[in-house]
């Protein structure tokens, strides 16, 4: 992410309640953290399942994936039906990601999400931390 104090930012005004469910109407600055937050949602969906016995998925990881979707839910004002649509494509990107496991460019790839992905994180924990989510 290149703005990380901006998505600190609009992660504060993704915690502001809405009254309605409307379309969904996202800004530009919006839509980046709207997209990150769904690639999020995926890969800790995919982290939580990876090396599970039956339905005992990894604790930490849904904890996580369900925080992205909580803020991807706000951004997206309640549309469960684009929501879906935005994780099924990042599901299917992952997928063509991760066809060739030896691939170094599918390594690099999983990485860089990985980092943005824990380095979000991060910043969503101490802002709950601190009251300010």
């Amino acid at each position: 992410m290149k703005y990380p104090i901006l998505a600190a930012a609009l992660l504060l005004a993704a915690a502001a309640p809405t009254t309605t469910a409307t379309a969904m109407t996202i800004d530009t600055d919006e839509r980046e953290l709207y997209d990150n937050s769904i690639q999020c949602m995926a890969f800790f969906g995919i982290m939580a399942g990876l090396g599970t016995k039956g339905d005992d998925a990894d604790p930490k990881m849904v904890a996580s994936g369900t925080k992205f979707l909580a803020i991807a839910t706000v951004l997206a004002d309640d549309d469960e039906a684009q929501i879906k649509t935005d994780f099924d494509a990042q599901i299917d990107k992952f997928a063509r990601i991760t066809k060739n496991p030896e691939d170094p460019d599918m390594i690099k790839q999983v990485q860089d999400i990985s980092e943005s992905c824990t380095f979000l994180e991060t910043l969503v924990d101490a802002m709950i931390e601190s009251g300010t989510l």
